[in-house]
């Protein structure tokens, strides 16, 4: 069955939480000239609902290209991935897709509330259906620490500010899935680490399935169920490390052997895997 086909055959769930299959994937850009490059190859992951899983790897290795993938911004040149049973087209036109970018990309004409619930809006707009049971921006807000704050303009929020509103917008649409590339990388590290932890209430809060791009083998560690390790380009899947630090984690977990363990054998595989 083709990806085309998958989208006139399969409804797009309402309101379920979502695995993510990603089945022999492979991305060639530039596919049929003269140069094609193969950003991936023969990517085949499973991501079970409500789990929190990260990729690293080495820059160029492909990881934002896959979320694109899973994400529906653009289409693999073989494989295909499945959410809920649905094409990532069917959940991304359903509003069941969260994305958050490095950067905020909030409205600078919009205060902060009408930011929340821009691309709810949107989706209406077009026809589509978004959930009735998620929750108002208001309630968001208040979720992202940002009581108080939705009539403020984004020029007047700080750069971690911004990617909370930036979260809270994703959460709008009450997805079953958040796709986050690199979303702290442009912050301070301290700011960095607060957002680390805000991510990790809310997902503790929502249980969203969460698909995460870093750099940060700690944050990935800190943050995740499963870490996937991605080799040089052409980007394939080298390793998946269990993490099986306990729930709910702290600043604490960090100073534990167990952590740094975890972030040595990623440390020493991702050097491994780049000679």
């Amino acid at each position: 069955m083709t990806v085309m086909d998958a989208d006139r055959a399969v409804a797009a769930p309402a309101d379920v939480g979502a695995s993510i299959a990603i089945s022999n994937v492979t991305v060639v850009y530039g596919a049929g000239g003269t140069e094609p490059v193969t950003a991936l190859k023969n990517i085949n992951l499973q991501v079970k609902d409500g789990e929190f899983v990260s990729l690293i790897g080495p820059s160029g290795c492909g990881k934002s290209t896959l979320l694109k993938v899973v994400s529906d911004l653009m289409r693999p040149t073989g494989g295909q991935v499945t959410i809920a049973g649905a094409s990532p087209s069917q959940m991304r036109k359903a509003g069941r897709l969260g994305l958050v970018f490095q950067q905020a990309n909030l409205m600078p004409w919009l205060t902060i509330r009408r930011n929340i619930g821009l691309l709810k809006s949107l989706v209406k707009g077009h026809g589509g259906k978004v959930s009735t049971t998620g929750a108002s921006a208001e309630e968001l807000l208040d979720v992202v620490g940002l009581t108080g704050f939705g009539d403020k303009f984004p020029h007047q929020l700080s750069g971690g500010m911004q990617q909370r509103a930036a979260l809270a917008r994703a959460l709008a649409l009450d997805p079953a899935v958040l796709l986050m590339d690199e979303p702290f990388a442009a912050l301070d590290e301290i700011t960095r680490d607060r957002m680390a932890f805000e991510l990790m209430r809310v997902w503790q809060q929502y249980r969203k399935t969460v698909l995460f791009v870093t750099h940060s083998l700690g944050e990935a560690v800190l943050l995740s169920d499963r870490v996937v390790l991605m080799s040089p380009r052409p980007g394939r899947i080298h390793r998946v490390f269990e993490i099986d630090l306990p729930r709910p984690r702290t600043p604490e977990t960090r100073l534990t052997e167990g952590f740094s363990k975890l972030v040595l054998e990623l440390n020493r595989e991702l050097y491994e895997v780049m000679s």
